[in-house]
């Protein structure tokens, strides 16, 4: 039964809560009434669950089939994933593979060039072949698998640490040497085993010419591998071929040096310029290029008898006194005028005086000047071991190679034919000492272009023997030259 409040609520939205909704049935006024009321009312309540229900199992299908298509879509992304994962795994491997291969190449191409690996590979075949005919020859039995083993593997081991050594930029002389020395060594057993191991019978001679060619084949592997690394060595270093020639030269004439100034580089870190500097200057007592305390004391030394040349008096060990000095005059020979003969009887032999030279030759006189001479052509007689002419006969050496003084006029006077021989004879000095001067320059230059140290090269002796003239000569040619460039001995 529906009740109804007897209080009267205010109004809600303009109507009357009390009152039934609009478009509602009436209020019942019976129970008839009331039950069919009540059982429309749970109709319209049991047709809004079924709604209701509808509506969720709605929901509940489009969202198991939306719970599908997801599941479905996560697998095929799932599938796709593994698919994009192994071909990024796979081209990662490929990748890896490549850089394998580069790197090992890189490490190969450091030691050989890969065109080089197949004369190395076979080298070492060659070479392993005839070592153990070697070592089966003498007898090792099973062993004698292990002798190439050993042979070539200390050879390849020696060469790989050589080679380190170079690209780390370290001492590898030592190791250079080793490798060639053991790799001699299997080829003297490779030689052996081909020569011993021959069959019983054979010709002696093609078994030695198989030796040889053997041992030789298995060195060619080493020689390739030489020339790589001499390469690689002017590759690293970066120097200049002039660069490697100085420092093999100093490495000859100063091996102590040389070998301290490495040791100053490894222990410092310095580059060896440096160490070598420092090193010649705590032996020396002066940097490169300045003079040393040697050069110093041996200039001083010079100079000091040079000064007491210059001062000397005339006296020597024993002599108490002084010569008195002598004023030399300068004496010029006058023409004999030339006598005919009288003609001698007819018993008597013919008598013909000696005749002179048409030319005047001129003699270095004290003070530096030139004294015209003539000279006597004398017939050949008998050879005795002594001059028999004096002083009037004297000659010259000097100039050398040159050619004679030009004949005197004949209107000139004797004093006037002397000053011009004298003139001409100083012009052929002064060509002479020039031509040996440009001789010595050329000389020095030519030295300096290679490299040779002018305080020591060319000596004197070189240098008389490119000029053709006395050490003595040569030095003082040498001297102005080297003093041109500033160099002083």
């Amino acid at each position: 039964m529906t009740t109804y409040s007897t209080e009267t609520p205010a109004p809600v939205n303009g109507q009357d809560p009390n009152e039934p909704p609009f478009g509602t049935a009436p209020i019942p006024s019976s129970r008839g009434e009331e039950r069919r009321a009540n059982l429309q009312v749970r109709r319209t309540e049991d047709r809004a669950d079924r709604d209701a229900e509808a509506e969720r199992k709605r929901l509940d299908r489009e969202h198991k089939k939306r719970l599908k298509v997801e599941a479905r879509n996560a697998k095929v992304s799932l599938s796709l994933q593994k698919k994009s994962d192994r071909q990024k795994l796979r081209a990662k491997r490929r990748k890896d593979r490549a850089n394998r291969f580069a790197e090992l190449r890189e490490r190969l191409s450091h030691h050989m060039p890969l065109w080089g690996l197949p004369v190395v590979l076979v080298s070492l075949i060659v070479g392993a072949s005839g070592q153990a005919d070697a070592a089966l020859a003498a007898g090792m039995g099973w062993a004698s698998g292990g002798v190439p083993i050993l042979t070539e593997g200390m050879t390849l081991t020696l060469a790989g640490l050589t080679a380190a050594a170079i690209e780390q930029r370290r001492p590898y002389g030592w190791l250079m040497r080793a490798t060639w020395v053991t790799a001699s060594g299997a080829a003297a057993i490779n030689a052996a085993g081909h020569y011993f191991g021959r069959e019983e019978g054979s010709d002696e001679t093609m078994a030695l010419y198989r030796a040889v060619l053997y041992a030789a084949a298995s060195m060619l592997g080493l020689v390739l591998w030489w020339i790589v690394m001499r390469s690689k060595r002017a590759a690293i270093s970066g120097r200049t071929a002039e660069d490697v020639v100085r420092w093999k030269r100093l490495a000859r004439r100063h091996p102590i040096l040389v070998r301290r100034a490495r040791r100053v580089q490894d222990n410092t870190g310095m580059n060896l310029t440096q160490a070598y500097e420092l090193v010649w200057e705590r032996v020396n007592g002066a940097a490169p290029g300045e003079p040393s305390i040697r050069e110093i004391r041996a200039s001083r030394k010079a100079a000091f008898k040079r000064a007491q040349a210059e001062s000397w008096d005339g006296r020597t060990r024993f002599s108490r006194t002084v010569p008195a000095p002598v004023a030399v005059v300068p004496t010029v020979v006058e023409r004999e005028p030339e006598t005919v003969p009288a003609p001698a009887p007819e018993e008597a032999p013919e008598v013909i005086p000696s005749p002179y030279l048409p030319v005047a030759l001129a003699v270095p006189g004290l003070d530096g000047q030139w004294i015209a001479h003539r000279v006597p052509v004398h017939p050949l007689d008998t050879w005795t071991p002594f001059s028999r002419t004096g002083s009037e006969t004297a000659t010259t050496r000097f100039p050398q190679g040159q050619d004679p003084l030009p004949d005197p006029s004949p209107d000139a006077s004797e004093d006037e034919a002397g000053k011009r021989a004298d003139e001409a004879q100083e012009q052929v000095r002064e060509k002479v000492a020039d031509d040996r001067l440009d001789r010595a320059r050329a000389l020095v230059a030519k030295a300096a272009e290679e490299g040779e140290n002018l305080r020591r090269r060319p000596s004197n002796r070189q240098m008389a023997k490119h000029l053709g003239c006395r050490p003595g000569t040569a030095k003082e040619y040498l001297t102005q030259v080297l003093a041109e460039r500033g160099i002083d001995r």
